[in-house]
């Protein structure tokens, strides 16, 4: 990977133990996916570079620090010094676990406890090969229009969706940089 960059952000994965978190980044950032995952203590990191378009046709090399943040109530008092200092987030469900979806404010609210701001977020509905889905992609756009937030869906198993989450979330943080906005997720 090239060390050279031409902006940098860190990036948080966030959402219920399960729901795909380390399968997105993993199928991501090294390109395969595994069956074997075990539970995130703490949190796992992965570095990628990402090639954004910007504004005028430019080409910017984003690179972007994942901060793959454990899921589990237990990691709950850990959470919040892996939050500080991102730029963005990725906030993750399970498309079969509507557990997984109700919860996603709780995910806000502590992510904005945390480092007092908001940032850019996309909302992920992960696991959507499986065939007993029980929420919709209309209520999952639904949450993330209320928010302002893209909507993306994913399979990490597949690799469908994948790449368009961090591309989105990539562009939506050069873009803000670039209009030196502030972000609001509500």
């Amino acid at each position: 990977m090239s060390s050279t960059y031409d902006r940098l952000y860190k990036v948080v994965v966030l959402g219920e133990g399960a729901v795909g978190k380390t399968a997105i980044v993993t199928r991501f950032s090294h390109g395969f996916f595994r069956t074997d995952y075990k539970t995130t203590i703490g949190s796992q990191f992965a570095v990628k570079n990402i090639d954004i378009k910007a504004s005028e046709g430019r080409r910017l090399t984003v690179k972007l620090q994942i901060w793959d943040v454990a899921g589990q109530s237990r990691f709950q008092i850990l959470r919040p010094m892996y939050y500080r200092g991102a730029s963005g987030g990725i906030l993750v469900f399970d498309v079969t676990r509507r557990r997984t979806f109700i919860v996603l404010q709780e995910w806000l609210d502590e992510l904005r406890k945390a480092i007092n701001k908001d940032i850019p977020l996309v909302l992920v509905a992960n696991k959507t090969d499986l065939p007993d889905r029980v929420v919709t992609p209309a209520e999952g756009r639904e949450f993330a229009d209320k928010r302002r937030m893209p909507y993306v869906e994913s399979s990490a198993k597949t690799g469908e969706g994948v790449i368009d989450i961090f591309e989105q979330l990539g562009k939506t943080l050069v873009e803000q940089r670039e209009e030196g906005g502030q972000w609001e997720v509500q």
